[in-house]
Formats: structure tokens, sequence, C-alpha cells
């Protein structure tokens, strides 16, 4: 039985539920630009079956000149009844493991990765289908995650094993101790991808007490050694070297430091840091940041107010909550770059950009006009929103959109 055969026999179970122990939402969206038109509706429905929790879903989206596309997810979840607990899906989140590598992260799957989970406190036993490798390569994978602990001490082992265009396996053994106020975790990584193999060490050491907090870590990950089956890498791969952060109160404030030595495995790079911050009460901060890049940044809060300013690359921030709005002014002196952007509510919720660069002679404007809550909605905007980001949006087309929404 393919997944979509899955999929229709949970929607049935679903559907057979009582009005009172079914659950149904769905959200309607649209928008209308420079693309065409998009349509889209998410359909889903939750029901409770003795101790089994059954979600069935269907995302529906029509875009001019493509048709329509149905996209189903569904999971089942069955209550602990015993010291073994079980998880089914498909299109939803899987898995995340726990150790130092994070070598797989449940929200790492396309649409059409399905997976199957069995957990007990201490082992966690898993199967995930055409989940992403790489770009262009779709795996599956079987993967065993165990944790024995015995008072302060913990000993964690994670397992797995790929297979696709590209075949492999990858392991992780890892220690960790508490000792209050200070925690050590120490973890060693191999990685095998088409008979080559790679390797990862890392150790982190932390302490916390009301006097002092503080963080120490040592890494050695090879240039192929990487969190597999995850968007990101917990550790950067091809860096060796070490970090500490440091923080100690004083009185109403507190100084810290964060250092970074690191190189790649050659030691023909550097990628080294180094920072020092102050904390004058609740509302004066100072960072001074000496590498990779140079800055010192004063910083002043206070009752919906906000003063910044980088006395090295010579950048303004204000920021100001004004009743039903606010107001927010950048500039980067070197640069030459001003920024203003307001936001306010008269029943529509504005949002207006103005931003020009004086050297290069350059302008961009952006406006938003919203009407409605997070349920309903309507949306016109105008341009491209730059985030906040003062060198970004100045080249991009201009651009007129209009969006929709519905939660029901």
């Amino acid at each position: 039985m393919n997944m979509r055969g899955v999929f229709l026999i949970l929607l049935c179970l679903a559907v057979s539920a009582r009005p009172a122990a079914a659950e149904f939402s769905g959200e309607f969206k649209g928008s209308l630009g420079s693309d065409g038109v998009v349509q889209e509706l998410s359909l889903q429905l939750e029901r409770e079956i003795a101790s089994l929790h059954l979600l069935a879903a269907v995302d529906c989206e029509y875009a001019w000149g493509q048709g329509l596309q149905l996209t189903p997810r569904w999971q089942v979840r069955a209550a602990k009844q015993s010291p073994w607990s079980l998880r089914a899906g498909q299109n939803v989140d899987h898995y995340t493991s726990s150790e130092l590598f994070r070598l797989i992260n449940k929200n790492h799957r396309t649409v059409e990765t399905a997976f199957a989970v069995l957990e007990s406190e201490q082992s966690v036993l898993g199967f995930l289908h055409r989940v992403p490798l790489d770009s262009e390569d779709l795996v599956d994978v079987v993967f065993a995650d165990n944790r024995f602990t015995l008072g302060d001490m913990s000993l964690r082992g994670l397992q797995l094993q790929f297979s696709g265009r590209q075949s492999g396996s990858a392991a992780v053994v890892q220690a960790e101790a508490g000792m209050a106020p200070l925690a050590v975790a120490a973890a060693a990584g191999w990685m095998k991808v088409q008979g080559v193999e790679h390797r990862g060490r890392v150790v982190e050491v932390s302490h916390e007490s009301p006097h002092f907090q503080g963080s120490f870590t040592w890494q050695s990950v090879d240039p192929g050694f990487r969190s597999i089956l995850a968007k990101t890498n917990r550790y950067q791969p091809n860096r060796r070297g070490w970090q500490l952060d440091l923080a100690l109160p004083l009185g109403q404030g507190e100084v810290g430091v964060a250092m970074r030595r690191h190189t790649n495995q050659e030691g023909t790079r550097e990628y080294n840091r180094l920072a020092w911050t102050a904390k004058f009460g609740e509302r004066f901060r100072v960072e001074w940041r000496f590498q990779p890049t140079k800055s010192l940044i004063l910083r002043h809060t206070a009752d919906g107010s906000l003063w910044q300013f980088d006395a090295v690359n010579y950048v303004l921030r204000h920021d100001r909550e004004l009743g039903s709005g606010s107001w927010s002014v950048r500039g980067d002196f070197k640069r030459r770059i001003g920024r203003l952007e307001v936001q306010w509510s008269t029943g529509l919720e504005w949002r207006l950009v103005l931003k020009y660069d004086f050297l290069r002679k350059l302008a961009h404007c952006f406006l938003r006009v919203r009407y409605g809550g997070d349920n309903l909605h309507a949306q016109l905007e105008l341009g491209h929103y730059d985030g906040g980001n003062l060198t970004s949006s100045f080249s991009r087309p201009p651009r007129l959109s209009l969006a929709w929404g519905w939660r029901f």
C-alpha cells in the first residue's frame, strides 16, 4: 500500500468520528501579482480514537498556468500504553536527534518524506523514507538513538544507515556529566559516504551560577563531516579550534567576553572572533568587537525607545513607539544611506519604508496596507520589503501584489 492509500484510510477514520470527538480546521489564501494568480486551500481533520491521535490533511494549490496540485499530510500517534510509543506520518515533522552534532532534524523533509518512529524513555528506533540528503538525492534511512543514564552521568549513541543514489552510514557516541554548577559533554562522530570516511569531535563545558556564567567549546570537524539529515550544520565542517564565552555579573551590570580561535583543518585560514560587552543597569549596553570586523556599539533603551550608535562604522539607529504606531530611523554615514520606516494603525495597518543612497543616487520605497486580523485579512503591497537591511532592495524592479487569507 502506498502513502496515498494510508492517507485515504486515515481520512475515512477521521470523517467517521462523532462531531464532539473530531476537530476540523482549514485555511484559504491567495495572491495576485506579477507572477499571476496563486490560490491555496488547506484542510485538516484531527480525531482521537481510543489511544490513537489521527491527523489527515490535504493542501491544494492552484497557480495560473500550472494547474491544480494536491499534497496530502497525515500522522498517527499512539498514546503511551507501554514502555514504547509509536508515531508515523508523511509530509510532517519527523524526528530530531539530541546529540551535539544533531545529525537528524525533524523539519528536514519534502512532501514525499514519510516516517515511522518507535520511542521509549531510553531508545528510539526509526525509519525515514525519501528524506533529502543533498539537493538532488532522496534517501531511505534507518536509525537507532539510545541513551543510558546513571545518576548525573549519561551515555548516548546514535547510528544510522542510508541508501539512495548515495549510500553510507553515520554514528555518534556521546558522554555527558552534570556536576552543578558544571556540565560537561563530549561527542565523537564518524560518517562514511560512498566509502569515504569523515570524523568530527566536540567537547562542551558550561558553568552557570548567580556569580558567573561561561562556556567553553573545542571542536575538530573534517571537511566532509556534517549534519547529514539537517538543513544546517550544528558545527561548521572543516573547522578546528576553541570558543570561550564568559559573563560576570557586577552589581546592577555585567561584563562579558566572547573569544573564538578557529582555523580550517589545513591551518591556512582563520575564523577568529573577539568581542567585549558591558551592561550598565537595564538600559545601557556597550559592545566592542575586534574580530572578525571592528565595531563599537553603544545601545540605550528606555520606555518605548531605542538609541544605538556604532562609533567605528558610523551607523545610527533610533526606534520609537508612539501610541498606535512606531517609527524607525537608520543611517549609515560612511555609505551615505538613510532609511525611514513608519507603522501605524487606523482600522487599516500601514507600513511605509523610504530609503535613499546618496552616493549612488538610488531610492527605494515600500508600502503595505493590511485589513483584518489573524483569521481574515486582505493585504496590498507596493515594492519589496527590505527586512531592515540598509543596503538591500535598491535594484529590485517595482512590484504590485494583492494577498488575502481566511482561517476557519
